[in-house]
């Protein structure tokens, strides 16, 4: 079985979101140093509280915007909650791209001091900009993922807690832990399907939460496809009836009115697609595809050129055990 320091996961999602014609325009107008159109868009979902659109979009468009421009306008505008929240998704960003892939032990201590201080940098964004606006989660779900990185359990635990105390329903921030509570980050099989039923309940009419059960199961059966190279344990796993049952009855009560299929729910029907994909179940999966626009692409899942990317280490050496302090004021 794979150590903590072999794990191989990514935390990216292959979803740019540019056959958005709006988050193309977005992405096109930071990169040029024009932050209006995005602060416009901030607004307006600040206004309406679509988290989920907004996170979305942000996690897609920050990436790209011009640095330079972007330090000149928190400069300019110290107080301003939307530029801050925009230079922590950007942070957050870099912090995966300087992390880069291989497992753990494969990367160097430089490169996990790099991601840390962007982590320490997002970290102090989200901070200063709950400051200025304490309702909005969108800088507490975002560095979420990155934390999962270096294993900083208190703080992801203190960062959700907040992100739910605004929106106890908010997908982005439910899903980000199922990856931080599963066995392959250090938590169990059983801790991640717990918290994705936890999820569950915090659903609301319309939601993508489902897609908290479809990844948490989906981890479970990668973790014998890849960790274990056990395949007939993870195809017995995929075809275990009460695992089918469950994940069937979430497909139906998630695609069921009232639901609305939103740009954001792409991400999240992906891993629905995904778990139907692996185990071939054609329609079930056309019904997710036809959402999702993705091709049906029936392939062998032998774990065959799987990606090493992302686990996290607990050596201090490396930034991860000494992460906690140095984010909370240490050297």
């Amino acid at each position: 079985m794979a150590t903590l320091a072999q794990q191989p996961i990514s935390l990216r999602s292959d979803d740019s979101g540019c056959g958005d014609t709006e988050i193309a325009y977005l992405i096109e107008e930071v990169r040029a140093g024009r932050l209006d159109a995005l602060r416009d868009y901030l607004s307006r979902t600040r206004a309406s509280g679509d988290w989920q659109d907004r996170i979305h979009v942000l996690e897609r468009v920050a990436p790209n915007v011009s640095i330079d421009a972007l330090h000149a306008a928190c400069g300019a505008e110290p107080d301003a909650a939307d530029l801050l929240v925009t230079r922590c998704a950007y942070y957050v960003d870099l912090a995966k791209t300087m992390r880069g892939s291989g497992t753990a032990d494969q990367v160097s201590g430089a490169r996990f001091q790099n991601a840390g201080a962007c982590v320490k940098a997002a970290m102090n964004d989200m901070s200063r900009s709950t400051q200025l606006d304490d309702r909005d989660p969108t800088a507490y779900t975002l560095v979420l993922k990155p934390l999962t990185i270096f294993g900083q359990i208190e703080l992801q635990q203190k960062a959700f807690a907040q992100a739910a105390a605004i929106a106890p329903d908010l997908v982005p921030a439910h899903f980000a832990l199922i990856s931080a509570s599963s066995k392959r980050w250090g938590g169990s099989h059983a801790d991640s399907l717990s918290f994705a039923n936890w999820a569950m309940s915090k659903a609301a009419p319309g939601s993508d939460m489902a897609a908290c059960l479809f990844w948490a199961h989906t981890l479970v059966r990668t973790h014998f496809l890849h960790f274990d190279k056990d395949w007939q344990s993870a195809n017995r796993y995929a075809l275990k009836p009460e695992v089918t049952g469950e994940l069937n009855a979430a497909l139906d009560a998630w695609l069921a009115p009232p639901y609305v299929l939103r740009r954001s729910s792409i991400p999240f029907l992906h891993k629905a697609s995904e778990w139907y994909r692996a185990v071939k179940d054609v329609d079930r999966l056309n019904r997710v595809v036809a959402l999702t626009g993705e091709p049906l692409n029936l392939v062998p899942d032998t774990g065959a050129g799987m990606r090493q990317t992302n686990g996290f280490s607990k050596s201090s050496s490396k930034g991860g055990g000494g992460l906690l302090g140095w984010i909370l004021g240490g050297k």
